[in-house]
Protein backbone atom coordinates (compact mmCIF):
# COMPACT_ATOMS: atom_id res chain seq x y z
CA UNK A 1 0.00 0.00 0.00
CA UNK A 2 0.94 3.67 -1.36
CA UNK A 3 0.55 6.33 1.62
CA UNK A 4 0.14 9.20 -1.48
CA UNK A 5 -0.54 11.95 0.36
CA UNK A 6 -1.97 13.48 3.76
CA UNK A 7 -3.53 16.82 4.28
CA UNK A 8 -6.22 18.53 6.45
CA UNK A 9 -8.41 19.29 3.26
CA UNK A 10 -10.30 16.98 1.38
CA UNK A 11 -10.10 19.16 -1.37
CA UNK A 12 -6.39 19.10 -1.79
CA UNK A 13 -6.72 15.50 -2.07
CA UNK A 14 -9.55 15.02 -4.04
CA UNK A 15 -7.51 17.22 -6.45
CA UNK A 16 -4.35 15.15 -6.91
CA UNK A 17 -6.38 12.01 -7.24
CA UNK A 18 -8.15 13.77 -10.44
CA UNK A 19 -5.03 14.68 -11.42
CA UNK A 20 -2.87 11.50 -10.83
CA UNK A 21 -5.85 9.32 -11.56
CA UNK A 22 -7.83 10.73 -14.36
CA UNK A 23 -10.08 8.09 -15.23
CA UNK A 24 -10.59 6.57 -11.16
CA UNK A 25 -14.16 6.19 -10.95
CA UNK A 26 -16.27 7.36 -7.23
CA UNK A 27 -17.06 3.84 -5.49
CA UNK A 28 -20.25 5.96 -4.47
CA UNK A 29 -22.13 2.73 -2.62
CA UNK A 30 -18.96 1.11 -0.97
CA UNK A 31 -17.90 4.54 0.23
CA UNK A 32 -21.41 5.73 1.69
CA UNK A 33 -21.00 1.85 3.82
CA UNK A 34 -18.00 2.68 4.83
CA UNK A 35 -19.07 6.32 6.09
CA UNK A 36 -18.45 8.93 4.06
CA UNK A 37 -17.57 11.21 6.22
CA UNK A 38 -14.39 9.43 6.40
CA UNK A 39 -13.70 7.63 4.13
CA UNK A 40 -14.30 7.72 -0.40
CA UNK A 41 -12.95 4.84 -2.23
CA UNK A 42 -12.43 4.59 -6.09
CA UNK A 43 -11.31 2.50 -8.26
CA UNK A 44 -9.17 2.99 -11.19
CA UNK A 45 -7.31 0.26 -13.79
CA UNK A 46 -5.69 -2.44 -11.15
CA UNK A 47 -5.72 0.04 -8.54
CA UNK A 48 -8.22 1.15 -5.67
CA UNK A 49 -7.24 4.56 -3.95
CA UNK A 50 -8.73 4.82 -0.75
CA UNK A 51 -8.99 8.69 0.97
CA UNK A 52 -9.80 8.15 4.54
CA UNK A 53 -9.28 10.07 8.46
CA UNK A 54 -9.90 9.00 12.26
CA UNK A 55 -12.82 9.99 13.73
CA UNK A 56 -12.17 13.54 15.25
CA UNK A 57 -9.30 13.87 13.38
CA UNK A 58 -8.54 16.76 10.39
CA UNK A 59 -5.86 14.68 8.30
CA UNK A 60 -6.72 12.79 5.55
CA UNK A 61 -4.64 10.20 4.02
CA UNK A 62 -4.95 9.15 0.67
CA UNK A 63 -3.57 5.18 0.03
CA UNK A 64 -3.55 3.84 -3.13
CA UNK A 65 -3.18 -0.06 -3.38
CA UNK A 66 -3.88 -2.96 -6.13
CA UNK A 67 -7.33 -3.91 -6.29
CA UNK A 68 -6.21 -7.89 -5.25
CA UNK A 69 -4.57 -6.61 -2.07
CA UNK A 70 -8.15 -4.00 -1.34
CA UNK A 71 -10.62 -7.48 -1.66
CA UNK A 72 -9.75 -8.37 2.21
CA UNK A 73 -10.93 -5.11 3.94
CA UNK A 74 -13.56 -4.23 1.25
CA UNK A 75 -15.31 -7.35 1.95
CA UNK A 76 -14.29 -7.29 5.47
CA UNK A 77 -16.46 -3.81 5.98
CA UNK A 78 -19.42 -4.90 3.81
CA UNK A 79 -19.83 -8.03 5.40
CA UNK A 80 -19.80 -6.40 8.66
CA UNK A 81 -22.55 -4.31 7.53
CA UNK A 82 -24.71 -7.94 6.24
CA UNK A 83 -24.39 -6.94 2.74
CA UNK A 84 -23.16 -10.42 1.73
CA UNK A 85 -25.68 -12.35 4.32
CA UNK A 86 -28.49 -10.09 3.07
CA UNK A 87 -27.83 -10.83 -1.39
CA UNK A 88 -27.24 -14.56 -0.34
CA UNK A 89 -31.31 -14.76 1.65
CA UNK A 90 -33.84 -13.17 -0.48
CA UNK A 91 -35.62 -13.69 3.07
CA UNK A 92 -33.54 -11.44 4.92
CA UNK A 93 -35.28 -8.22 2.34
CA UNK A 94 -38.84 -9.53 4.20
CA UNK A 95 -38.72 -6.98 6.89
CA UNK A 96 -39.05 -3.12 5.95
CA UNK A 97 -36.07 -1.82 7.14
CA UNK A 98 -33.43 -4.58 5.22
CA UNK A 99 -35.79 -3.86 2.33
CA UNK A 100 -34.83 -0.33 1.87
CA UNK A 101 -31.49 -1.96 2.05
CA UNK A 102 -32.11 -3.73 -0.94
CA UNK A 103 -30.70 -0.87 -3.75
CA UNK A 104 -28.01 -0.23 -1.90
CA UNK A 105 -26.77 -3.62 -1.64
CA UNK A 106 -27.44 -4.32 -5.09
CA UNK A 107 -24.96 -1.48 -6.04
CA UNK A 108 -22.21 -1.97 -3.35
CA UNK A 109 -21.89 -5.78 -4.80
CA UNK A 110 -21.65 -4.71 -8.35
CA UNK A 111 -18.87 -2.11 -7.51
CA UNK A 112 -17.39 -5.00 -5.46
CA UNK A 113 -17.76 -7.34 -8.36
CA UNK A 114 -15.58 -4.16 -10.10
CA UNK A 115 -12.85 -4.77 -8.10
CA UNK A 116 -12.94 -8.66 -8.10
CA UNK A 117 -12.45 -8.60 -12.24
CA UNK A 118 -10.16 -5.56 -11.67
CA UNK A 119 -7.84 -7.80 -9.41
CA UNK A 120 -8.60 -10.76 -11.69
CA UNK A 121 -6.83 -8.63 -14.38
CA UNK A 122 -10.12 -7.64 -16.87
CA UNK A 123 -10.97 -4.49 -18.35
CA UNK A 124 -7.13 -2.75 -17.97
CA UNK A 125 -4.51 -2.29 -20.48
CA UNK A 126 -2.90 -5.52 -20.54
CA UNK A 127 -5.83 -7.22 -19.72
CA UNK A 128 -7.03 -10.87 -19.73
CA UNK A 129 -9.64 -11.92 -22.36
CA UNK A 130 -12.86 -12.39 -21.46
CA UNK A 131 -12.46 -15.94 -21.68
CA UNK A 132 -9.84 -16.46 -19.54
CA UNK A 133 -11.47 -14.43 -16.68
CA UNK A 134 -14.56 -16.58 -17.13
CA UNK A 135 -12.22 -19.42 -16.29
CA UNK A 136 -10.75 -17.59 -13.60
CA UNK A 137 -13.89 -17.33 -12.05
CA UNK A 138 -15.02 -21.11 -12.97
CA UNK A 139 -11.90 -22.17 -11.18
CA UNK A 140 -13.33 -19.93 -7.74
CA UNK A 141 -16.29 -21.51 -8.48
CA UNK A 142 -14.77 -25.12 -8.10
CA UNK A 143 -12.46 -24.07 -5.15
CA UNK A 144 -15.70 -22.75 -3.10
CA UNK A 145 -17.78 -25.80 -4.19
CA UNK A 146 -15.20 -28.38 -3.06
CA UNK A 147 -14.53 -26.38 0.50
CA UNK A 148 -18.12 -27.02 0.95
CA UNK A 149 -18.08 -30.46 0.11
CA UNK A 150 -15.40 -30.14 2.96
CA UNK A 151 -16.77 -28.23 5.33
CA UNK A 152 -19.95 -30.67 4.82
CA UNK A 153 -17.70 -33.78 5.66
CA UNK A 154 -16.67 -31.69 8.94
CA UNK A 155 -19.71 -31.80 10.21
CA UNK A 156 -20.34 -35.14 9.80
CA UNK A 157 -17.28 -35.90 11.42
CA UNK A 158 -18.24 -33.93 14.15
CA UNK A 159 -21.38 -35.82 14.38
CA UNK A 160 -19.83 -39.03 14.56
CA UNK A 161 -16.88 -37.78 16.80
CA UNK A 162 -19.71 -36.39 19.58
CA UNK A 163 -22.80 -38.85 19.45
CA UNK A 164 -21.78 -42.55 17.70
CA UNK A 165 -19.64 -43.46 20.52
CA UNK A 166 -19.69 -47.01 20.31
CA UNK A 167 -22.56 -47.32 17.48
CA UNK A 168 -25.13 -48.28 20.35
CA UNK A 169 -28.42 -48.70 18.80
CA UNK A 170 -30.15 -45.14 18.94
CA UNK A 171 -27.08 -42.91 18.64
CA UNK A 172 -28.34 -41.34 15.72
CA UNK A 173 -31.70 -40.28 16.62
CA UNK A 174 -29.61 -39.56 20.24
CA UNK A 175 -27.85 -36.73 17.79
CA UNK A 176 -30.69 -35.68 16.15
CA UNK A 177 -32.13 -34.29 19.51
CA UNK A 178 -28.52 -33.40 20.69
CA UNK A 179 -28.76 -30.98 17.03
CA UNK A 180 -32.22 -29.89 17.06
CA UNK A 181 -32.28 -31.03 13.51
CA UNK A 182 -34.84 -33.77 11.80
CA UNK A 183 -33.10 -37.30 11.97
CA UNK A 184 -34.07 -37.66 8.12
CA UNK A 185 -31.59 -34.02 8.20
CA UNK A 186 -28.86 -36.28 9.99
CA UNK A 187 -29.21 -39.11 8.18
CA UNK A 188 -28.66 -37.19 5.01
CA UNK A 189 -25.84 -35.34 6.70
CA UNK A 190 -23.94 -38.71 7.03
CA UNK A 191 -25.25 -40.33 3.90
CA UNK A 192 -23.91 -37.24 1.67
CA UNK A 193 -20.52 -37.84 3.27
CA UNK A 194 -20.44 -41.62 3.06
CA UNK A 195 -21.31 -41.09 -0.39
CA UNK A 196 -18.56 -38.51 -1.29
CA UNK A 197 -16.25 -41.33 0.19
CA UNK A 198 -17.59 -43.63 -1.96
CA UNK A 199 -16.78 -42.25 -4.60
CA UNK A 200 -13.21 -41.22 -3.94
CA UNK A 201 -12.59 -45.40 -3.34
CA UNK A 202 -14.32 -45.98 -6.85
CA UNK A 203 -12.07 -43.81 -8.55
CA UNK A 204 -9.31 -45.26 -6.73
CA UNK A 205 -9.66 -48.28 -7.25
CA UNK A 206 -10.63 -47.76 -11.25
CA UNK A 207 -6.95 -46.02 -11.35
CA UNK A 208 -5.12 -49.14 -9.87
CA UNK A 209 -7.25 -51.49 -12.10
CA UNK A 210 -5.80 -49.82 -15.45
CA UNK A 211 -2.58 -48.75 -14.16
CA UNK A 212 0.29 -49.68 -16.10
CA UNK A 213 2.45 -52.12 -13.89
CA UNK A 214 5.41 -50.34 -14.92
CA UNK A 215 3.95 -47.24 -13.29
CA UNK A 216 3.61 -48.61 -9.57
CA UNK A 217 6.89 -49.54 -9.53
Amino acid sequence: MLDALTHTDYDVIAAYLAKTAPRARLLEEITAYLDADYHTVWLSGESLWHAWREPGEELWHLDQESAAAALAWLRQQLDGQGVFDRLADPARYAESIEARLLDPDEAAMAEFYDVELAALGAGTTESASPREVDQMIQSKIARARAEVARLASLRAHHVRAAFQGDGARGWKANAARGLAITPVSLGDILADDEARAARRRKVAATADATANPADLT
